[in-house]
């Protein structure tokens, strides 16, 4: 587990470094923060703390991975310096509070109400494994880009090096045969990684503008990259229904 205890060491320091009041961009970072420069509401926001992933990585049995674009648009309230959830990292770690499901939290829906980005991972992941139960506490989700803006409104294209050392080496110890990509940017990743061309997902979408790929990789994992027009997120419950068969799940 060499690669996920280093990752969560980094993170832990790094957010620690954050809420102490040096919200500078660390040498280690700053290929990655360079690699988007979008503007107007897809400005890069360095007033809220970055969220590279979240979700249990230490100790978790059964998870479902998934990967995202981006944090998404700041809430300075829970985010910013003084906000709530930056007021629980005084008291804990990165990690810890990662792992705790805070955007589904008595805090957050409070003053925020359901966060529909998270229920619909959940409720893709329960779909998908048709278990209604599954503990949305076994979630684990990467960004593709760690720092938050409202939109997405340039390229997002972080160096192979950067997303191996952050995002799949990491993954590779977890106990997963999938791990599932949403966004289009996330089809440009393969190849910078040097992976092989992948396949076309076979699926009866019922979304005529999805599009699907499968990347195998050096874990013996299988990066499934999945997109629509206008929109970053997982699929609906047909299509997650496609895709389960397609997997041979069901």
């Amino acid at each position: 587990m060499a690669a996920l205890s280093a990752l969560v060491d980094f993170w832990d320091a790094e957010i620690e470094r954050w809420v102490g009041g040096d919200t500078s961009v660390s040498e280690r970072l700053r290929s990655w923060f360079e690699s988007y420069s979008g503007t107007g509401r897809g400005k890069v926001r360095l007033d809220v703390f970055p969220e590279p992933y979240t979700g249990r990585l230490l100790g978790n049995d059964a998870p479902v991975v998934m990967l995202g674009l981006n944090p998404g648009a700041a809430v300075p309230r829970f985010q910013a310096p003084g906000g709530i959830f930056v007021e629980q990292l005084k008291t804990m770690r990165y990690s810890e509070w990662a792992a705790s499901v805070p955007y589904a939290s008595r805090e957050w829906e409070a003053l925020a109400g359901r966060n529909r980005f998270y229920q619909n991972r959940f409720a893709f992941a329960r779909r998908l494994l048709n278990s209604p139960r599954w503990n949305a506490s076994d979630g684990v989700y990467f960004e593709l880009y760690p720092y938050h803006s409202s939109g997405v409104t340039a390229k997002m294209q972080p160096p192979g090096a950067v997303l191996r050392e952050f995002v799949l080496d990491p993954i590779a110890e977890l106990d997963t045969p999938h791990v599932f990509a949403f966004g289009k940017p996330w089809f440009g990743v393969p190849e910078r990684l040097g992976l092989p061309a992948g396949r076309t997902l076979a699926a009866e979408w019922t979304t005529p503008s999805r599009e699907a790929r499968v990347y195998p990789l050096p874990s013996g994992q299988d990066l499934i990259v999945m997109a629509q027009n206008g929109y970053a997120g997982p699929p609906g419950e047909r299509d997650t229904e496609a895709l389960a068969r397609a997997l041979r799940l069901r």
